[in-house]
């Protein structure tokens, strides 16, 4: 009778839409997933060869390639990257032969977004591990978890999952037990048998002798494991649980419950009596997360490094470190504590620890084991990559090829030219998408009988959509109501322009709400689908400079919500034309998002009025000056002669029965104590300009004084206005309101007048003219303020 491989080998002799003699009824199971059809067939295909769900995962056994699955979701293709190149270069290295000081331990850290092929590239790994050196014991982790106990128990897998590694790790501590029998008897230095010690230590070290008969011949106490475990890893706990377990290990009577407390049972009664009195993970109903996870380490540890100690590598896979950032504090402390503590044995024993993170789960390790870690940055894949990788898809399916994909025609079917190039620009090289984006874009091109002939680019555009906008507008909506609802943002009472500019052209694209965090100043809230091509963008463009232009320069921004998807390339360039980049639509947290970037545009709009407000007074300033530097030749003149008369005598001062002319009398709208800070501003002022106008003073110092002294003059009348007008004893708050105002436009139309080449101050005035006119509008304030204050 013919064996099942030889009858697959007849069938597959002929077309897929031949018959054969062999072949049974096609029955419809409704499983999308299978081969190509031959080029013999018209060339056309059958059934959808991307995966579900392309996502790799370290557990089960199909996953890790250890038997060919066809419909596992992780999908068996392969393409070789940098980042896997890199990768087995490291672990070629590791395994090459040890130097004399012993094997280099080695932790290596695959770091990158979700997507970008870290868990393909760890399980790639594995499988080269596994071919190449099959005898090494090697631990799995695929994601940790809270529960470690749990995970210890029935998920992590190592040598004592199979009876073959349960024999090899026996004959691992044989050896151990060996190798620290030798060094305690090879030190006896004082022992008058010390020649015969050092060659019962080398027989040991050769395994030509056996260490329990050693032991017992020379009745030497088994603490010396426990002095070894504690003196070598001092920083895991419990030694002793431990260096017990592994002396009964080797003893018949024992070795069953051994295995079992090691494997992460409750020790039976005999192991408690010699101390192993609790499991490796928390019990059954009692769970203890941070005790927990310290014990499943220490055990990893133990057991890691007594391959170490013996000369023998060692490996552990661990997958998604992130997934401890969303645990609680203590859980994720422990859990990062007791991982560190792990890194410096396999880099300080001779160990090989694999691991995959985001950027944020490796922040989360402290800088000092940074510098112990090997990183490796997975980046997309570049155009020809991603071709490939639909190649090896396509050919994936069919069973006549080996469990990689390798040696199959580099054809990527039924995508054109056009839908590789947009497959490619919108999925930025990300394996995840691009599989994701072709098994969707298959689907809308089968016809009615399921079959594929072409899968064009407008295709891909419509796959992208339908994958990235899965999320109702109604949706979006809401989430960006609840954001306005978090910052209590103010909704404009009338839309600043007609309703005909708040959408685009298409329709694609609309104003959800106009916002006025200031007056007269206003932030669009834009709508909008995936933006793929450059005229989704240039039409975003339109729109925007389109409300820019319609309401004041200067004060306006916008927010664009994108529900799907824009590619990093278009958020750059629509950050460059628009002013602030896109905000692409991402459930969770998408609330507290806008909130944060609309507080980030309202900042930007202060500012921009601030700088259009001092814009203004400049150029009113400007205007100013240039009417006085017309009447400066005509001023100069009279100031000429107004400093030769200054230059005679003074006058003696007029008395009136012997005494001075009394000082004039301030104006009664305004306080004694602002009149006088006033007038010693102008006369110091005037002093100022008298001296610039006789000396040789540069034209814009003189103009500088001259314009300076008629904003002073300018403040004065309007502060007297003010003071005319405000009510007897305590002013309003509106009153206080219009002070602050006439006070504020004088000290910024000061700021930007370059005031310090006044000079410095004329004996026996404290104050420079600088810092004379700098206080001023704070010296007025504070006064005319003051009762309503107190």
């Amino acid at each position: 009778m013919s064996s099942p491989d030889s009858l697959y080998r007849q069938y597959r002799q002929y077309p897929l839409h031949s018959p054969h003699p062999l072949a049974a009824p096609k029955a419809d199971t409704g499983h999308t997933r299978s081969a190509i059809v031959t080029p013999t067939s018209g060339h056309t295909w059958h059934r959808n060869p991307f995966p579900l769900s392309p996502v790799v995962r370290l557990g089960p056994m199909s996953d890790l390639g250890d038997a060919r699955v066809r419909a596992a979701d992780s999908g068996n293709a392969h393409i070789d990257t940098p980042l896997i190149e890199d990768v087995e270069s490291l672990v070629d290295d590791y395994f090459a032969p040890p130097a004399a000081g012993g094997r280099r331990g080695r932790a290596i850290a695959l770091v990158g977004e979700f997507g970008l092929g870290k868990s393909h590239a760890l399980r790639r790994s594995y499988q080269t591990i596994r071919a190449r050196h099959p005898e090494t014991a090697t631990w799995i982790v695929d994601e940790p978890a809270q529960d470690m106990g749990r995970l210890y128990r029935d998920r992590l897998r190592g040598p004592g999952d199979t009876e073959q590694g349960k024999r090899a790790f026996e004959e691992l501590v044989r050896d151990y037990y060996a190798y620290v029998t030798a060094g305690w008897v090879g030190g006896e230095d004082d022992d008058p048998r010390r020649g015969t010690l050092r060659e019962i230590a080398t027989g040991l070290r050769d395994r030509v002798l056996d260490p329990d008969k050693v032991v017992s011949a020379l009745r030497y106490d088994p603490e010396v494991i426990h002095a070894d475990l504690r003196g070598t890893l001092g920083e895991v706990t419990e030694h002793r649980r431990f260096s017990s377990a592994l002396a009964l290990l080797l003893e018949p009577p024992f070795n069953r419950m051994v295995w079992n407390w090691l494997n992460g049972a409750e020790p039976a009664e005999p192991l408690r009596e010699r101390g192993i009195t609790e499991a490796i993970g928390p019990s059954e109903g009692r769970p203890d997360n941070a005790a927990g996870i310290d014990r499943v380490f220490d055990a990893l540890t133990v057991q890691g490094f007594l391959h170490g100690r013996v000369g023998r590598p060692y490996v552990l896979l661990l997958d998604s470190l992130e997934k401890v950032l969303d645990w609680p504090d203590d859980s994720r402390r422990a859990f990062i504590d007791a991982f560190e503590r792990l890194i410096n044995i396999y880099t300080s024993h001779g160990g090989l620890l694999v691991f995959c993170s985001s950027p944020d789960g490796l922040r989360a390790l402290r800088q000092s084991v940074h510098e112990r870690v090997v990183q490796l940055w997975p980046t997309g894949l570049d155009p020809d990559r991603t071709g490939e990788l639909v190649a090896r898809y396509l050919a994936s399916g069919d069973e006549a090829d080996d469990d990689s994909g390798e040696g199959a025609p580099a054809s990527t079917g039924p995508f054109d030219d056009e839908a590789l190039r947009l497959l490619h620009e919108l999925t930025e090289g990300v394996p995840r998408e691009v599989l994701k984006t072709c098994r969707e874009a298959w689907q809308l091109s089968e016809d009615r009988d399921g079959v594929v002939s072409r899968v064009p680019g407008a295709t891909v555009l419509r796959a992208v959509r339908a994958l990235h906008e899965r999320v109702s507008y109604q949706r979006v909506l809401g989430d960006v109501h609840d954001a306005l609802d978090l910052g209590q943002w103010r909704i404009a009472s009338r839309d600043p322009v007609p309703s005909r500019l708040a959408r685009s052209a298409g329709g694609r694209e609309e104003v959800l709400y106009w916002l006025s965090p200031a007056p007269n100043a206003y932030i669009a809230v834009i709508y909008a689908r995936s933006l793929l091509l450059a005229d989704d963008v240039e039409r975003i463009v339109t729109q925007v400079n389109g409300l820019r232009g319609a309401v004041r320069p200067g004060r306006f921004e916008a927010l664009l919500v994108v529900n799907g998807l824009v590619s990093h390339a278009m958020q750059d360039r629509l950050g460059r034309s628009i002013g602030s980049r896109p905000l692409v639509y991402r459930q969770g947290r998408f609330p507290q998002s806008v909130h944060e970037a609309l507080l980030q545009l309202e900042r930007r709009l202060v500012e921009e009025g601030r700088e259009e407000d001092l814009a203004e007074l400049g150029e009113r300033m400007r205007r100013n000056l240039e009417q006085q530097t017309a009447h400066l030749d005509e001023m100069r003149r009279n100031l000429a002669a107004m400093t030769l008369e200054a230059a005679r005598p003074a006058a003696v001062p007029a008395v009136t029965g012997g005494r001075a002319a009394p000082e004039p009398e301030p104006p009664e709208e305004l306080p004694g104590a602002v009149w006088r800070r006033f007038r010693d501003a102008l006369a110091m002022l005037e002093s100022v300009t008298r001296r610039a106008a006789a000396g040789s003073a540069e034209l814009r110092v003189l103009g500088c004084a001259t314009l300076v002294r008629a904003l002073t003059e300018e403040f004065r009348g309007a502060v007297a206005a003010w003071a005319r007008g405000a009510s007897p004893g305590v002013p309003t708050e509106v009153q206080l309101s219009d002070l602050r105002r006439i006070c504020r436009e004088y000290e910024n139309a000061v700021e930007v007048l370059p005031v310090h080449l006044l000079g410095g101050a004329e004996h026996p005035n404290p104050l420079t003219p600088a810092r004379t006119v700098e206080v001023l509008a704070e010296e007025v304030w504070g006064t005319l303020s003051a009762p309503a204050v107190s």
